[in-house]
């Protein structure tokens, strides 16, 4: 079997079409559809079947794509091993941050990464709901994503990942709020205030729901916006109450925030990083994606001694 093959099976696992996994291999769709051609021929089994105007692959052609995965991951792992006697080095990196993983990590990570002599570190920006941050591993080196579920909604996608913080998400209020005189607040205590969300799908949509869930009612949203910083800005001039991630918030507590933390309801986030197997066994890889969990643990532990 050629490699170059089964890296397009692989390649149209993850990107569904064939127009995308020949932009993604830098050849035409044509040729694609011909190396598939080949490789059925080859092993004698129906990998991909026509579906609407496009095609899909088949069982066959998933459990092969599969293969083709840990084919891949094997090679990286030779490749490393070859890299420890060459000396030799990924010379650039891109990876994707959402907004407050960046404010967080980015500054002292850019930091620990200029001692790598040669390695060009890219940080782009990325914030799509918790669904798409996996898919997002088929174009980046490092992908940084958060979830109200756990670390292992990700691995599901057969990622590796790594898990960097647990951040409680905490009820945000202005200073003088009549639920600012309370140490822990409930579903039913918060409920009834006006909200302002964020678009579904987003993760800490996830957790106001849950508060509707544990309260029997439904929460009046009054926006709906991404960006935690435009979150601060509404609350702070008293158009609701939101959920804010802890550490970040008290970061900006200059905006006259205060935050208090739920009882009743899971809320907190899983920051990590993701990485296809076989690009998390290169060399340089592994040491950056070690630099990213010691900078993790060292703003986790500087932010628990902050902690009142």
């Amino acid at each position: 079997m050629d490699l170059k093959r089964l890296r397009i099976l692989r390649e149209l696992a993850d990107r569904q079409t064939v127009g995308a996994t020949a932009d993604a291999m830098n050849v035409t769709a044509s040729a694609v559809s011909q190396q598939l051609k080949t490789l059925q021929e080859e092993l004698g089994v129906v990998l991909v079947e026509k579906a609407g105007r496009g095609v899909r692959l088949t069982e066959a052609g998933y459990a092969m794509a599969g293969a083709a995965a840990d084919v891949a991951t094997a090679m990286a792992r030779a490749e490393s091993t070859i890299d420890t006697y060459r000396k030799g080095w990924q010379t650039h990196i891109n990876a994707a941050f959402f907004p407050s993983a960046a404010e967080m990590l980015l500054p002292g990570l850019l930091h620990r990464v200029a001692g790598i002599a040669g390695l060009r570190f890219e940080a782009h920006f990325e914030d799509p709901g918790t669904a798409h941050f996996a898919g997002l591993a088929a174009d980046y080196d490092i992908v940084l994503a958060h979830s109200v579920d756990g670390p292992d909604v990700f691995a599901r996608h057969g990622l590796e990942v790594f898990p960097l913080l647990e951040e409680a998400l905490d009820v945000a209020m202005p200073a003088g709020h009549a639920l600012a005189a309370k140490a822990r607040l409930t579903a039913q205590d918060v409920v009834g205030y006006q909200w302002i969300g964020v678009p579904e799908g987003f993760p800490f949509d996830t957790v106001l729901r849950q508060i509707e869930l544990h309260a029997g009612r439904t929460a009046a949203r009054s926006q709906r916006y991404p960006d935690l910083r435009v979150l601060e800005a509404l609350v702070s001039a008293g158009h609701g109450i939101c959920l804010l991630p802890r550490y970040t918030a008290r970061a900006n507590a200059g905006r006259g925030l205060v935050l208090r933390p739920l009882a009743g309801v899971k809320a907190s986030r899983s920051i990590v990083a993701l990485a296809r197997p076989e690009i998390a066994a290169r060399t340089t890889i592994k040491q950056v994606l070690g630099i990213l969990q010691d900078e993790a643990a060292h703003i986790a532990n500087e932010l628990r001694l902050r902690e009142p």
